[in-house]
Parts: structure tokens; sequence; C-alpha cells
């Protein structure tokens, strides 16, 4: 028996929550695979509001009676943009016990209160470049932290990990697929817009959200045109930012998944795009059996699943 971990992954009203038996010899053994909007979005007016976590907690009961689902040994994977991933220069000759400040008085800067008010995390990441070091941190508020913890209080579950998907999805990828060389633009399609992350092949390099439109239209509120031109638009940026001379990434292919993203896009995708383009789907890769008994996460749908299961890693 290999050990049973319940992995939710959250977005603006949406969760999607995958129960799996993880053995030591690289096997995954999919029990059940369950998508489903949640009572309303998760932002900061309705975090503040007393009956959210009440609210929330219980839906997410419902699901675990009808669904059969364990409540034991449970993750939530929380989007990035609940808190700030911030890239943070440093002169190489600084002493690496002075980051801290450094990264302290930078973050000072952009957070809109107290450094208190935040859980400051740093990963161990470290680039050089130009007698440069490039230092990674993440900062999220302790009451969007505590609103999880609450929920998970709430609705009874063993709550064991909270996670980010820039960071977690990054791991999946390069587990899965060790042998790329490169960078790759690994693309998320949420309800709202694009969640990208910039991966090679030993580390994370940045993450950024581009909105399908400047109203945050829900993509069910657009037609396929629409999504296509957004695509090409978030391409375009990464490609061309801007004044700079040249692009910030050298990307050799584009990674499609999401709970919102449509299989049957990518030819017309290709089409407008000069890079090559594949979906992320999880049960294709030579380094991990993924054996599902829900059909949910089949090879046709896996890709929407991709978040929580990231999430086990």
């Amino acid at each position: 028996m290999g050990e049973i971990i319940s992995s939710i992954s959250f977005q603006d009203n949406h969760v999607t929550w995958v129960q799996a038996e993880v053995e030591k010899s690289q096997i995954i053994q999919i029990q059940r695979a369950v998508e489903s909007p949640l009572p309303f979005v998760i932002n900061y007016d309705n975090i503040s509001k007393p009956t959210t976590v009440i609210r929330i907690a219980n839906h997410l009961s419902a699901l675990a009676l009808k669904n059969h689902l364990n409540t034991q040994n449970v993750r939530f994977l929380l989007s990035a943009r609940f808190g700030l991933v911030k890239k943070i220069n440093v002169d190489s000759y600084i002493p690496e016990n002075m980051y801290e400040t450094v990264v302290s008085a930078e973050l000072s800067h952009e957070l809109t209160s107290d450094l208190d008010d935040y859980i400051i995390y740093r990963p161990e990441y470290v680039r050089e470049y130009n007698a440069l070091k490039e230092l990674l941190v993440f900062s999220v508020r302790k009451d969007i932290f505590g609103f999880f913890n609450k929920i998970a209080r709430e609705a009874g579950m063993s709550l064991t990990h909270i996670n980010l998907n820039c960071f977690s999805v990054d791991e999946l990828f390069r587990r899965f697929y060790p042998n790329q060389i490169g960078q790759s633009l690994l693309v998320n399609f949420t309800e709202t817009g694009f969640e990208t992350v910039v991966s090679d092949e030993t580390s994370f390099l940045s993450f950024n959200f581009k909105p399908y439109t400047k109203n945050l239209n829900n993509i069910n509120q657009l037609d396929s045109g629409e999504i296509f031109s957004a695509f090409s638009a978030m391409i375009d940026d990464i490609q061309r930012p801007g004044p700079v001379d040249s692009p910030l990434y050298s990307i050799s292919q584009v990674i499609l998944f999401g709970n919102s993203f449509k299989a049957l896009w990518l030819d017309d995708l290709q089409n407008i795009c000069s890079l090559p383009l594949r979906i992320l789907n999880p049960a294709d890769n030579s380094e991990w059996q993924i054996n599902s008994e829900d059909p949910e996460f089949g090879a046709m749908g896996a890709h929407r699943f991709v978040e929580p299961l990231s999430n086990i890693f």
C-alpha cells in the first residue's frame, strides 16, 4: 500500500480535487478526480466575510461525501495570484546573511501594508549573471493563509500542506519530462486568464498572469476567436516585452493545460503561434506510471487535473 493523498486546487471560483495513492516505485493510482464550481469567487472582499469559510467548507464536505473522497492527509494548492512572486537582484558581494534585509527593503516598497501582515517565503533559488545574484521571493498575506486553514478546520480535514501552483506545476513538468532541454512556457487556462510559468531543465524561472480581457471576463463568456486572440497577444508579450532589445527568455516550446482548456483548440492555436505547442497530459510520460480508476481522469481529459496532481510532489 502506498500513501493516499487528497489534493485540492483552488482557482477564482473553482476547485479541482484529485485523490491518489502514490507508491515508491513511481506509480500513481488516481482514485478520484472531481471538478466543481465554488459558491462564489474567492477574492479579498469575500474572504473578509464571516460566512465565507463556512460556505466553502460545507461545499468541500458535500463534495467529499458525494464522491467518497478522503479528508485525511489533505493538501491545498493556491494560485500564485493570491500572493506576490518577485525576483530581487543583489550585488554578488553582498553576504548571504544580509539577503533578508535586502528582501524586506524591496518588498516594503511593493506590499500594501506592513511586512508583519505577510508570510514571506524565499525558495532555495539563486541565479547569477553580470556580477548580480537573482533571488526569488514569494509573499502572501497572513489572513489569506489563515482563511484556507480555517476552511480545512471547519470541513474536518487534516491539512498537511498549503502550496503554490507556480512551483508545483514547474516541479511536475520537470519530474515527468526530465530530459527536456531549454526553456518551456507552461500555460494554465484558468477561468479569467492565462497563468504562465517559464521553466528550464533545472529550475523555475518566472510566473505571470494575463487576463483574457481587460474586464476579467470569464472564459465561458468568450468565443473561441477571442480566446485565440488573447493567447496570441500573451505569446507576443513574452516574446517581445516592450522596449527591451531582445526577449527575456528563449522559449523552445509551449505546454498547455488547465481545467478551462479544450484539447480541440490545439490545431487552431498552433496555426497562430510560431512556437511548437503540446498538451501537458500527465498520463503521457515515461518516468511515472499513472493509472486511473476514475474515467474523468482519462487520456483526453487529464490536462484538466494537472494542478492538483502537481501538488502530490
